[in-house]
């Protein structure tokens, strides 16, 4: 037998040998592979079927091999003495062939059936089990993933339903869903826009401080407020790099579903009481993957990324905001979400409607100053069209530019106009507008580099799930003022989601507050296994 052939086979039997050490052929792997090499046939014009069972046969007889076991687990035998004999170069160049057929024929089946094995063992909360499956190279696909998942929330309801603790069996199996979303995510699409990290200009004098403070007070003026390059992540650890990521599809259709999770529509981590256990998870689910996705991005460890705040939003055509960021209203100003809370460190929105379906209007724009006056009017021409057959009013311009508007509207197009506050809006800015769908994810720094604002909503209503993050530490003296701590073992983990998060109690408002603080310190702890603390 040729070098090459030996190089080829031995792997492969060696991975065989690995991986069936424990296991006898099937009855459907055999029917399988006596159908598929059935119809085969070597150089010699021998069918592969009978060339691998003579191959067999004279292989085994030659060594007189007694490792047959008392289960007939002929399996190793096979193996271990086709090892030894290529390695010798005794086979045949036909036998050879057969061998590798076969092979082939066996990893394949040998993989439908770990991934069978895997889903049931995910669907039956065996932890260990699918950690050990995951440890020799197997891999939990989507639908495995989402069956591991509805699997869990049946363990929790059951549990609840029977007053039991929570088994580390389900946040242990949750931790690997949290890995196999991560893994899944990355394999979508993403649109990666890289933008220079911009916080505010502290050196620019009486002037400078004039505009801040006018900054504070109208909010209106934000766009106003010099700025300096440089990240300025207060009390953190941010990267030195800042951007914007697009993800069309960062939840499925199912995991955005609002008839299967209804709750998500008006969700905060305050009031869980009447919440469903599928959606609690699954929105603590969507939550874990941005916190993992921003840890990717932006190469910091995760875990020192901790949700400062996550809700649910809803957006409806015709109000105006009251109290709070979840509260409704039908546009959110322009805002930068560092300068709104200074531990806010990256930010997200996963959005749960889409526009042209659920509502009409409400982009969420990105609005930068414009590099210069030129861009400003190239961005109204297309390439192709002569310069003088463009009509633009360089002097209206220069107006606005200076912060002075003009006696008439301004076109936007033939025929359109927009009010003088949309011309206000307009001046010396480029806007990059993001059209919401259901399921699609905008991860961006939380920084000045990354001003921004959502659009009126004109009809219908827009949900969406706004989420922050810091990379603030949280000093281990509030861990130890809490009245259980970091958990030391498994069964803590799972009595921290039970407490925190699954419990289904009525509170009153501090009680809540000092609930979902301890959550959010805690969440690195809850969302991943010890081996990771």
């Amino acid at each position: 037998m040729s070098s090459v052939s030996r190089k080829i086979v031995s792997p492969i039997l060696l991975l065989l040998l690995g991986y069936c050490s424990t296991r006898q052929l099937s009855s459907a792997f055999v029917t399988r592979t006596s159908n598929l090499w059935g119809t085969r046939r070597l150089e010699d014009g021998t069918e592969a079927t009978s060339k691998m069972s003579a191959t067999v046969e004279r292989v085994m007889a030659d060594d007189n091999t007694e490792n047959v076991d008392e289960q007939g687990n002929v399996v190793d035998a096979v193996i271990g003495t086709l090892e030894k004999r290529l390695k010798e170069g005794s086979l045949t160049d036909a036998e050879t062939s057969a061998v590798i057929t076969a092979s082939d024929s066996l990893l394949e089946h040998l993989g439908e059936l770990g991934s069978l094995e895997l889903r049931t063992a995910a669907t039956q909360m065996d932890a260990a089990a699918v950690s050990n499956m995951l440890d020799n190279g197997l891999e939990m696909d989507e639908a495995t993933t989402d069956a591991a998942f509805w699997a869990a929330v049946q363990a929790v309801d059951d549990a609840e339903a029977k007053d039991l603790p929570l088994s580390a069996n389900v946040t242990n199996m949750l931790h690997h869903i949290f890995d196999a979303d991560l893994r899944h995510l990355l394999q979508r699409e993403k649109l990666t826009t890289n933008v220079t990290c911009m916080k505010p200009d502290d050196s620019t004098g009486e002037e400078g401080a004039a505009r801040r403070m006018n900054y504070v007070f109208d909010d209106g003026d934000h766009k106003n407020l010099p700025l300096t390059e440089g990240r300025r992540c207060e009390g953190g650890t941010c990267c030195d790099k800042c951007s914007r990521n697009i993800f069309p599809t960062f939840a499925s259709t199912s995991e955005s579903n609002l008839d299967t999770f209804p709750e998500l529509a008006s969700l905060t981590f305050n009031d869980l009481e009447k919440v469903s256990s599928a959606t609690i998870m699954q929105f603590v689910r969507l939550v874990e993957r941005v916190r993992r996705t921003i840890a990717y991005e932006y190469g910091v460890p995760l875990s020192i990324i901790l949700p400062l705040q996550a809700y649910s939003r809803k957006y409806v055509a015709g109000t105006t905001q009251k109290g709070g960021g979840g509260g409704e209203g039908d546009f959110v100003t322009l805002h930068t979400d560092e300068a709104t809370h200074e531990g806010y460190h990256y930010s997200c929105v996963i959005y749960l409607s889409t526009q042209g379906e659920d509502f009409e209007g409400g982009d969420f724009v990105f609005n930068d100053p414009a590099k210069d006056m030129d861009e400003i009017v190239s961005a109204n021409i297309e390439e192709d069209v002569e310069e003088e057959e463009v009509d633009v009013d360089d002097s209206l311009l220069e107006l606005l530019l200076r912060g002075e508007l003009p006696d008439e509207p301004m076109p936007v197009e033939e025929g359109e106009f927009v009010s003088l506050e949309e011309e206000i809006r307009r001046a010396g800015r480029e806007m990059t507008p993001f059209h919401p769908s259901r399921g699609a994810a905008v991860i961006f720094s939380s920084g000045w580099e990354n001003m921004h604002e959502v659009e009126q909503i004109t009809s219908g209503v827009r949900y969406a799930v706004p989420c922050f993050f810091t990379t603030c530490p949280v000093p281990d003296v509030a861990y130890d003022q809490m009245l259980v701590g970091k958990p030391k073992k498994d069964e803590d983990i799972a009595d921290d989601w039970l407490h925190l998060l699954l419990a289904h109690r009525k509170e009153e408002s501090m009680e809540s507050v000092g609930r979902v603080k301890e959550l959010l310190m805690k969440w690195h702890y809850m969302c991943t296994p010890l081996s990771e603390h």
